[in-house]
């Protein structure tokens, strides 16, 4: 039987497991990384522990019920401990993506008027220092890597300080801690969470503590009737930025409702190992990820004729077995109880068994526990999803915004429909308005935008339901397809309307194509930037003996892994790689319409990143941005058929 938890305050919901699971395991990390911090492993009764004492600390800095503590840090164990603290004390905690600059870290700062700041390392806090004179609202910036020693500036104090100033505080204050986290409500303010904002500055959504419950406890039930239940007995791989709502809501806040664990990843860039590593039941991932693990699937078998012939077989079975899998409208189950040996022919079952034996050990990736995966943040080419599904992986795409707390739809594991996002779920309520956007009713929906009611009043309808942004098509059966943004549709001047998302999707597991940014906006056609992917071609040029000039090769650390960001023009006007971008954008041409075909299109020397202000920190491109950044290339695209 179900136990419900809607009632519940986030605050209430924790101790709640430390109460059920005082000496269960509820953090795991790489200890190096943290000092040789507890080996690597905190009881959920070490993590109250650790919560009491940064609350406490807090108190005696004088931080009082609804007041605003901002957090930039990249994803620790130490962030749930920030996290749930600030929470606890009735205080709202401000995510900063941990790779802003200065000003964009200030102006979230102080429009979310915040008081104190939590900064991850020495690195964020020299960007800090820079733009100090711009946070006089903030009392006192505490750095949480448990190496750093504090400067001696009064303004800046350690995590190790804080906590033990909660110590001290604790011994004698005890009740009142107490009493604040009991005294907090459903209706209270528990977090603000700042938009990517891909076409103007990111607006503070307001979340309360009944988003959160309420989206649990949807999520929780509706896991019961998709097929994969979750449990104290899970763990869940937190390693997408806990500053954005998706690991946020379906990783840390599930594990702690549920008390199951938590392992953190030393890195994004350290996923594959990090899973075989910490062996999660679940985890959370976009899209790049995935093809990511599909395309150095790929390579690695292009480097031996033999293993790519014998794995194309495979695929070829498997993909003859999931058919099996398949009902008539189209959805598919990827429930571990569904028999699916038994209902093949006697030929396919020993052909299956063969080729099953090559995708266990693509299943061997993904660690010795795991049982399913979510997919968000954008769309995820169904021929992707279906790959997965053919070697045993359940990776199950969902839609959610921030405003909703996370997913409100989603794909069953009984029935799952590549292409899709799933039906309304979570007890979330989906609609359609007339012009096609989607509209969502229900647990989870967020209290309005901070500091602007005239946005807050725009983004919902007359009788309450939130406006999404985003178009979408329902099936017969309920399932929703994203078109995309109404904001990002290019309208040709022909009338014609193209959604970017058809496109760029049809790109998604090119070896060739890294990044594609189709434009069009009243123009006859369409046209599109195009980055290739330069670390593939590096390779492939060093393999073949193809020179390029090496003095104009840019690398940069993102997310942990070393990747080219530009290149040189002669790079990119290698034959082989104009070859294989052409041949990349035939092929996604073949499967679109005329009018959305691209016609002409640039392929550019520099990737579109963050850091030069092109993506948001959900890497999501910048149309504004990234519009006046090419505007001469791309009127030069144009001006090739007058």
């Amino acid at each position: 039987m179900y136990q419900h938890v809607e009632g519940l305050t986030m605050s209430q919901a924790f101790y709640r497991s430390v109460e059920l699971y005082p000496d269960r395991v509820a953090q795991l990390f790489n200890a190096n990384l943290y000092g040789g911090d507890s080996n690597g492993i905190i009881t959920w009764k070490g993590v109250a522990n650790r919560v009491e004492q940064i609350a406490s600390g807090l108190m005696a800095l004088g931080l009082d019920k609804r007041q605003r503590v901002a957090i930039m840090a990249p994803n620790s164990p130490y962030w749930t401990h920030i996290d749930i603290a600030v929470i606890n004390l009735g205080a709202v905690l401000v995510t900063i993506y941990p790779t802003l600059s200065a000003n964009e870290a200030a102006y979230i700062a102080n429009d979310s008027e915040s008081e104190y700041l939590f900064v991850g390392n020495q690195d964020i806090l020299d960007r800090i220092l820079l733009g100090k004179d711009k946070l006089a609202g903030i009392k006192k910036v505490i750095v949480i890597d448990p190496g750093f020693k504090s400067p001696g500036d009064p303004w800046v104090i350690s995590l190790a300080d804080l906590m033990e100033m909660g110590r001290s505080t604790l011994a004698t204050h005890k009740a009142e801690y107490e009493a604040r986290w009991r005294s907090n409500t459903l209706d209270d303010w528990a977090t603000i969470l700042y938009t990517s904002g891909t076409t103007g500055a990111g607006k503070g959504v307001i979340l309360s503590h009944w988003c959160m419950a309420s989206r649990m406890d949807g999520a929780l039930e509706y896991f019961i009737h998709a097929g994969h239940p979750l449990t104290n007995e899970d763990r869940v791989l937190s390693f997408l930025p806990l500053s954005h709502i998706f690991d946020r809501a379906c990783s840390q806040w599930a594990a702690i409702y549920l008390g199951a664990s938590i392992a953190y990843a030393d890195s994004p860039a350290t996923l594959i190992n990090d899973l075989s590593l910490y062996n999660p039941t679940w985890f959370s991932c976009v899209p790049r990820l995935y093809e990511k693990i599909y395309m150095q699937f790929q390579q690695q078998l292009m480097a031996s004729p033999l293993k790519k012939k014998l794995f194309d077989w495979a695929l070829g079975v498997g993909y003859q077995v999931l058919a099996y899998r398949t009902d008539e409208k189209g959805r598919i189950d990827m429930r571990p109880e569904c028999d699916i040996k038994s209902r093949l022919p006697f030929g396919l079952q020993i052909r299956y068994a063969i080729a099953d034996q090559l995708f266990a050990k693509v299943r061997a990736l993904f660690g010795s526990r795991f049982r399913f995966s979510f997919s968000a943040s954008a769309g995820i080419a169904p021929e992707l999803l279906k790959f997965f599904y053919v070697m045993g992986l359940p990776v199950l795409e969902g839609y959610g915004l921030t405003e909703t707390c996370s997913a409100c739809t989603y794909n069953p594991m009984f029935g799952a429909k590549p292409g899709t996002i799933g039906p309304e779920a979570n007890r979330s309520k989906a609609r359609v308005a007339e012009d096609g956007e989607l509209e969502i009713y229900g647990a989870g929906n967020f209290l309005g935008y901070l500091n602007q009611p005239e946005e807050t009043a725009a983004a919902f309808t007359p009788d309450g339901w939130f406006r999404t942004g985003d178009l979408v098509e329902v099936d017969e059966d309920g399932y929703y397809r994203i078109v995309d943004r109404k904001k990002a549709i290019i309208c040709l001047d022909t009338g014609k309307n193209v959604a970017p998302l058809k496109l760029e999707s049809r790109f998604a597991t090119s070896l060739a194509v890294e990044q594609i940014f189709p434009v069009g906006d009243e123009k006859p056609y369409i046209s599109a930037l195009i980055v290739p992917s330069f670390n593939y071609f590096m390779d492939l040029f060093d393999k073949q003996g193809v020179s390029y000039d090496r003095s104009k090769i840019k690398m940069a650390n993102i997310n942990g892994a070393n990747i080219c960001v530009e290149v040189g023009k002669d790079f990119v006007s290698q034959p082989l790689l104009q070859m294989m971008v052409a041949e990349a954008v035939a092929e996604a041409n073949q499967s679109l319409e005329e009018f959305e075909t691209i016609k002409q299109y640039e392929i550019i020397t520099r990737r579109f990143t963050e850091e030069n202000g092109e993506l948001t920190p959900t890497q999501k491109p910048k149309k504004r941005v990234i519009l006046e950044n090419y505007k001469d290339t791309i009127e030069g695209l144009y001006r090739r058929h007058k």
